[in-house]
């Protein structure tokens, strides 16, 4: 979308602190591993601490001012018009080198099937970024705001890997449910993954609806647990839209809520799920490797057997 990368660096110039971090980010320590047949990363990163050790009990909601709200962002915090309803603002904690929130105007919770249809106009628009989304109890820091993030491509291994690795190894669930939309099954990642592909907005978004009735509710009754991550391809000189549905079960490992050195902090988020995880803590960051890294994502997303029972569904739905 034109003008985004001039707002980008517009706000590094005016915005000494956040241009700090993205420096930082430069230079954070970073360690990739293979599980399996698949590649995944740790970063160490320390600005990070207070995503991931963010509190989103509705009792600390309520007593926090909203930082997504435009009156109580900082005052170098300005926005960029994206769409309707939508602000385009520099995340000032980020993960990528290029790194969006994308708060809805009106304060509004957090929720996917009212908002999945922006997302994949979103995804349209920002067409050269990967779009993502935290459900509630999924790594959402804000969960009382609806928003996305977005931020530079070919870094999260899932999106990175996605024509080389993953696209050639589709498990076909649903095939024409919406003209020229399908809807696939990757079982060759270390959880789960449901892949929505259609040429259009309309088309991605109705077999979204279809899947959302199928999955399980939260134990509290809310959405679904999942992340979704989403970007454009291009293929056979046609664009198409990617949808990564990635099903959850847990919100946190075990291994966070451990005490002294069994302690691991490690929130996952849509990224994480997406084979990039997190660590604040240097010695995290150590101890993080490939059997560690897929067990904490295998613990937080659904199991490929609970998979079975909505994968059965989504094949003979109509």
């Amino acid at each position: 979308m034109e003008g985004v990368n001039d707002f980008f660096n517009r706000q590094l110039m005016v915005w000494p602190e956040a241009a700090q971090r993205y420096r930082d980010l430069s230079v954070v320590q970073q360690k990739a591993f293979t599980a399996g047949n698949v590649q995944l990363l740790a970063q160490w990163n320390p600005q990070r601490m207070v995503s991931t050790g963010a509190k989103i009990d509705a009792k600390t909601l309520q007593k926090r001012p909203c930082f997504l709200c435009g009156e109580n962002r900082p005052k170098e915090q300005t926005s960029f018009p994206v769409a309707e309803g939508y602000e385009l603002l520099l995340n000032p904690f980020p993960i990528l080198p290029v790194h969006f929130t994308l708060p809805k105007t009106r304060h509004t919770p957090q929720s996917i099937p009212d908002n999945y249809l922006d997302m994949m106009q979103l995804t349209e628009r920002l067409a050269d970024q990967l779009v993502f989304y935290n459900g509630p109890r999924c790594g959402a820091s804000a969960p009382d705001h609806m928003h996305f993030q977005a931020g530079a491509r070919g870094i999260v291994p899932l999106e990175r890997d996605w024509d080389a690795l993953y696209r050639p190894q589709l498990h076909p669930v649903l095939l024409n449910s919406v003209e020229d939309g399908d809807i696939y099954y990757l079982s060759t990642y270390v959880c789960p993954v449901l892949a929505i592909i259609t040429p259009n907005v309309a088309a991605n978004a109705a077999l979204f609806s279809k899947i959302y009735s199928l999955l399980p509710t939260d134990v509290d009754g809310g959405e679904p647990m999942m992340n979704i991550l989403a970007f454009m391809q291009k293929d056979a000189g046609r664009d198409f839209l990617v949808s990564l549905i990635l099903p959850r079960r847990k919100h946190r490992p075990d291994c966070y809520f451990r005490e002294g050195d069994e302690q691991l902090m490690v929130s996952p988020g849509a990224i994480d799920m997406g084979g990039m995880l997190i660590t604040p803590r240097e010695a995290d960051f150590r101890r993080m490797d490939a059997s560690l890294a897929t067990a904490i994502l295998q613990e937080c997303a659904c199991t490929f057997d609970s998979a079975e029972a909505f994968i059965e569904k989504i094949r003979n739905m109509r």
